[in-house]
């Protein structure tokens, strides 16, 4: 049979879209794939008919989203159902919010999706009846209907390696026009992953209610051979060779053991050689696994610490690195130099005080430089343990209320939301730390000044009075929207994206490029 797969979130990479492509053809189907990267907005007229004649040759059509691009998922199931074609929706959304989800399409699917779309194909092409498939949900009159879900792929080297044959895959740009997806072969980094699941339970994260899904059922944290891991790093560099770095998105890529890290710099260094970019949690973090990853090819680490307040991390984030976790581990980081290291803080949580907001600038203050601060502007993403306390308090009013459709990476923003209008003046400051500290400044903040700016006498003032609060939020997020374009310029000249995002590195190519006139200044942004 012939499946189309569509990924409605920007996301040219969809990982898991591509897995479930390998596994389909590795069980005899064939597959299209088509990205629509047009932001998270609903598609135009003439985006929806060209998928709709993309998707015609099909026997069936899988859509899959974050919850961020649902709305442009809904748009585009009610403009499939004219094909007559059974149409399956997966993805994260559906996952940790089915009864948003159910009714739309034929049939959602719960979970991890290999094993479900390969049987659902099995059993439509046999004419059998799927409705009572493991993972799938539906609703018939008016009654949600969600199955059993089937146990996790334990054994992720029983899964072939991931399509990026690029052979029958299109784009959907903002216009709706469409093209093949050729392009991402000249691709400068490439993003994979050797795990899937993380051991945490953060209460704004969707992995907390993904792991109740499978309670008692299957191991939810499993990570490739390493190995398989390399092999596949091998032969994403022969897809693209013009890449300079690896970013593997696994959860907590510090979480391995030390004698699998020891495995990985023996080999990974001669197979692929690449540098790479990884996250970690702080608890993960030592100077024996540093030395190890730095030995394999390690230049970039970002480590969540999201907020300054070890009551906010312990009462609201269900996040267990305290302020003296956090700092030990920056100690760490700091002892090679050569490494990138960025810390992320999310902003504009309705249930931070002035104190917990105070005890971040302290923290990050308190912070090894140089280095880079990272905001994130807080979302009560749907399914989440924090989305249904802020329901419950009567923070938020319902789904649309939450905010999920914000660019969280965008800057804080705070106008459609009267739950982020507290303690503007303190979320507004972090804001512009947002970027590279140095000895001298923190983002836009000197650090001379950054004393004064958190007297209690000014902090209560810009709260009673917000004019000036609303002012530094709408700079930071203009620096923001500037530091993306000088990215984008940067990257475009310069062809490696390391130097972009390293100040030495980008002094060698200004250096270097002195003759033509060309030199840019510009801080780190990188991914959403």
């Amino acid at each position: 049979m012939h499946v189309t797969l569509i990924c409605t979130d920007d996301d040219n990479w969809a990982i898991g879209m591509r897995s479930i492509s390998s596994a389909l053809k590795q069980a005899g189907h064939s597959t299209r794939i088509i990205l629509t990267c047009s932001g998270n907005g609903v598609l135009n007229a003439r985006g929806l008919e060209n998928i709709r004649s993309l998707s015609r040759p099909s026997d069936i059509v899988g859509i899959s989203s974050m919850s961020r691009s649902s709305r442009k998922a809904k748009a585009l199931i009610e403009a499939l159902k004219s094909l007559g074609k059974p149409i399956v929706w997966g993805g994260m959304h559906p996952t940790v919010c089915p009864e948003d989800c159910v009714g739309y399409a034929d049939l959602i699917c719960r979970g991890e999706g290999e094993e479900f779309m390969v049987e659902l194909t099995e059993l439509l092409s046999k004419g059998k009846d799927y409705l009572n498939i493991q993972n799938g949900g539906n609703k018939k009159n008016d009654q949600v209907i969600l199955n059993d879900v089937r146990p996790v792929v334990a054994d992720m080297d029983s899964l072939p390696f991931v399509d990026f044959s690029f052979s029958d895959e299109f784009n959907v740009d903002e216009r709706g026009k469409v093209y093949p997806n050729i392009s991402m072969k000249q691709s400068l980094s490439i993003l994979f992953s050797g795990s899937r699941g993380c051991a945490f339970n953060c209460h704004y994260c969707s992995n907390a209610r993904i792991k109740t899904l499978y309670a008692g059922k299957s191991p939810f944290v499993r990570k490739m051979s390493i190995l398989n891991f390399v092999e596949s790093a091998r032969k994403c560099r022969e897809i693209f060779p013009q890449a300079k770095y690896f970013y593997f998105t696994d959860e907590d890529f510090f979480a391995r053991r030390v004698d699998e890290f020891k495995e990985f710099a023996e080999v990974y260094p001669k197979k692929v050689g690449l540098p790479f970019e990884c996250m970690a949690s702080p608890q993960q973090i030592t100077d024996e696994k540093m030395t190890i990853l730095v030995k394999a090819g390690l230049w970039r680490v970002d480590m969540g610490v999201e907020s300054g307040s070890d009551r906010v991390k312990k009462e609201v984030f269900n996040r267990k690195a305290s302020n003296d976790i956090v700092i030990k581990s920056a100690a760490i980081l700091s002892r090679y130099p050569h490494v990138v290291v960025y810390y992320f803080f999310i902003i504009g949580n309705p249930y931070e005080n002035s104190e917990d907001l105070l005890g971040t600038v302290g923290l990050i203050k308190r912070l090894p430089f140089p280095a880079f601060i990272r905001t994130y502007n807080l979302v009560f993403m749907p399914g989440t343990q924090l989305f249904e306390k802020a329901l419950q308090d009567g923070m938020i009013s319902g789904l649309e209320d939450g905010g999920f459709q914000m660019d969280f990476a965008a800057g804080f923003d705070y106008r459609n939301h009267a739950w982020k209008r507290n303690n503007l003046y303190l979320n507004g400051l972090i804001s512009l730390m947002t970027g590279k500290s140095t000895r001298r400044r923190i983002g836009f903040i000197p650090r001379a000044v950054l004393s004064v700016l958190i007297r209690p006498r000014l902090v209560d003032f810009n709260n009673r009075h917000k004019i000036f609060s609303e002012a530094i939020i709408g700079l930071a997020r203009g620096e923001i929207r500037l530091r993306r374009k000088a990215l984008s310029m940067a990257s475009r000249i310069f062809k490696d994206p390391i130097s972009v995002r390293t100040l030495k590195g980008i002094t060698k190519k200004i250096l270097s490029n002195k003759s033509n006139g060309k030199a840019i200044e510009t801080s780190c942004h990188n991914r959403q």
